[in-house]
């Protein structure tokens, strides 16, 4: 789930790259939600296999301090 995902990303130190695919793919939802600041490779890019989270947005960072809000 990307929204897993977003908690691992905040607990490691940025930027982070990132080369598996499913979790390249989980990047992408988690962009298109404006949760992270992510250099995603082009549709057909073969020379770039990787992504490059910067940071998790403003946004992220409420979501994530709700969750632990609810998990208190």
């Amino acid at each position: 789930m990307p929204f897993e995902y977003l908690r691992e990303i905040a607990q490691s130190q940025l930027p982070l790259t990132v080369d598996q695919e499913a979790n390249i793919d989980k990047l992408r939802v988690l962009r298109a939600a404006d949760l992270v600041s992510v250099m995603l490779p082009g549709a057909k890019s073969e020379t770039q296999t990787f992504a490059r989270v910067l940071a998790i947005t403003p946004k992220g960072r409420k979501v994530l301090a709700q969750e632990l809000d609810r998990s208190l």
